[in-house]
């Protein structure tokens, strides 16, 4: 798990994995897909494009590894943590790691019109299961995620946080691998 972003760039194989028994539309995804990584504008930031040729599938989007930028986002998503707990939406595991948390944005979904609804659920489900395997925690504002919302919610199994940032939605999703 890479826990600072310039620690992902230096990563060199990066590929979208399956689990046991996943169905057949992961499967396709799986098999002819490519993800690249570049730099961003800083070692803070980097630019992901994640393409399925078989289902006619890609997801670009940038990251930025908010410690280490020290965003004004931490103190929002640290509002949003529950400690009492005796508070009905209390839970243990609900807390911001100290590092590994980036933010998602510039988020560009490209579906061809063949794409069924089975495989674009299950690209956004292997990107998830990557962004979990690379990363403690990532954030996404409402605003960049409109063309996958209904796909983000449908992420979270439950690991869905809200939060307000300059008074706009957040998302934060967290991960346990």
């Amino acid at each position: 798990m890479a826990t600072r972003v310039y620690l992902f760039l230096e990563e060199e194989d990066f590929k979208l994995e399956a689990w046991e028994n996943a169905g057949p539309e992961y499967k396709r995804c799986i098999d002819n897909h490519r993800v690249a990584v570049r730099p961003g504008r800083n070692l803070n930031h980097a630019d992901i494009e994640v393409q399925c040729d078989d289902a006619g599938l890609a997801l670009k989007f940038s990251l930025c590894d908010i410690w280490q930028e020290q965003s004004s986002m931490l103190a929002s998503m640290k509002q949003s943590v529950v400690e009492d707990v005796q508070d009905k939406d209390y839970d243990y595991w609900d807390q911001i790691p100290p590092f590994g948390v980036v933010e998602l944005y510039r988020i560009e979904l490209e579906r061809r019109e063949a794409a069924t609804e089975a495989e674009v659920t299950a690209f956004l489900r292997l990107v998830e299961h990557f962004l979990s395997k690379h990363f403690m925690m990532y954030v996404i504002r409402e605003s960049e995620i409109q063309s996958i919302h209904s796909y983000i919610i449908d992420w979270s199994n439950g690991n869905l946080k809200t939060f307000t940032h300059d008074g706009e939605t957040g998302y934060r999703v967290k991960t346990y691998y």
